[in-house]
C-alpha cells in the first residue's frame, strides 16, 4: 500500500494506492465521513489482481477542504476527480463507489462515460433526497416509527451536525472499543481505516469531517438529483445493497422502485450487511468484484 499526495487547484489531495500500474485499475470513492482507507481490506485481497486507487474526498482523511460551498456541487466534484485521474495518468478504469461516492461515481459516468468500464456501488446512488424526504416523512406519522423525522434538506443538515459536535470519546481506546461493537469481524484494518477518520482536539477524538463539509454535501446531492440521469448511464452498473437494519427495508424498497423504473442498473442484497457492507460482508464484496469486474473488460493502459 502506497500513500501518495497530489495537488489540484492549489487544494491538498491524498489518496492509497494497492497493486501495480500494469494491472487493471479500480477506483475507489468512500463515504460522508470515511476516508480513502475504508477500503484498505478490499485493497490487500485485490492487490495482486488489480491496481486499486483510493480518494479522500475534500475535507475527508488528509485532503483539504474546499473553501466555497459551490465546489461541492457534483459538476464541480466530477471535473476535480477527472483532473486527479488524469494527473495519475490513469486511461479506463472501473468504480467501485460507497454511498456519496457512489454519487459522484454516477454523475461522472454521466460526464465522462468513455473513461469508465464498469461500476459497483456499495449500497449508494439510489437515495434521491426529495424522495427519501418524502417517504420519512410518511413513517414518521406511523405507530411504532422511532427515527427523527428527517423530512428536508434542514433537518437532514440540522440532525447531521448534532450527530458531528456529539461524536467524541475520551481516548483513542475508547473510540476503538466503541467501533468494534458494530462489526462482526473487528480486525487491525478496520482499526487503521476507523483511526484514519478521526483526530485528537483537546485531549478528546473527534471526527475529521466538519458540519459545513457534511452541508456542503448533503446541498450537492439534493441539487443534483441522481434518478434524473439513471437513463444516461447503460447497463454496466452493480448495485449492492445493505439489509441491516430492517427498519429500513421499506426505504430502500420505495426509492429503489426509482432505480427499477429508471435505470439498467444489476440490483442485488448483501444479507447481514448494513450501509458498511465492505466491513459487514468483505468477502461477499470481494467476490462481487472479481465476478463483475471481469479482466476482460478492462483495456490495460
Amino acid at each position: 500500500m502506497k500513500e501518495i499526495f497530489l495537488s489540484i487547484d492549489n487544494y491538498r489531495v491524498r489518496g492509497h494506492v494497492w497493486g501495480e500500474d500494469h494491472s487493471p485499475t479500480i477506483v475507489c470513492l468512500h463515504g460522508l465521513g470515511n476516508t480513502s482507507l475504508s477500503f484498505i481490506e478490499l485493497g490487500e485481497k485485490l492487490k495482486d489482481e488489480y491496481r486499486v486507487i483510493s480518494i479522500d474526498l475534500p475535507g475527508h482523511g488528509k485532503s483539504d477542504k474546499f473553501a466555497t460551498e459551490v465546489e461541492y456541487e457534483m459538476v464541480n466534484m466530477t471535473t476535480w476527480l477527472y483532473r486527479i485521474l488524469e494527473k495519475m495518468n490513469v486511461g479506463k478504469f472501473s468504480f467501485l463507489a460507497h454511498s456519496y461516492g457512489a454519487d459522484i461515481a454516477l454523475h461522472f459516468m454521466k460526464e465522462y462515460e468513455s473513461s469508465v468500464m464498469k461500476t459497483l456501488l456499495l449500497d449508494g446512488g439510489y437515495t434521491t433526497k426529495d424522495h427519501f424526504y418524502q417517504i420519512v416523512d410518511d413513517l414518521a406519522s406511523k405507530p411504532g416509527w422511532k427515527w427523527p423525522n428527517i423530512n428536508s434538506v434542514e433537518k437532514e443538515i440540522q440532525y447531521t451536525a448534532e450527530s458531528f459536535h456529539s461524536f467524541e470519546y475520551p481516548s483513542y481506546e475508547a473510540f476503538y472499543n466503541e467501533e468494534a461493537k458494530s462489526y462482526i469481524d473487528w480486525n487491525e484494518y478496520k482499526k487503521l481505516a476507523s483511526k484514519d477518520y478521526v483526530k485528537e482536539v483537546d485531549g478528546k477524538i473527534k471526527l475529521i469531517v466538519d458540519s459545513d463539509v457534511a452541508a456542503s454535501v448533503i446541498k450537492s446531492m439534493a441539487h443534483s438529483p441522481i434518478n434524473k440521469i439513471y437513463r444516461q448511464l447503460g447497463d454496466k452498473i452493480l448495485l449492492l445493497v445493505a439489509t441491516l437494519p430492517q427498519e429500513f427495508t421499506i426505504i430502500n424498497d420505495t426509492l429503489l422502485e426509482d432505480v427499477k423504473r429508471s435505470s439498467q442498473m444489476e440490483i442485488r442484497r448483501v444479507e447481514g450487511a448494513s450501509h458498511m457492507l465492505h466491513w459487514d460482508q468483505t468477502e461477499v464484496v470481494v467476490d462481487e468484484m472479481r465476478e463483475f469486474f471481469v479482466e476482460d473488460t478492462f483495456i490495460k493502459i
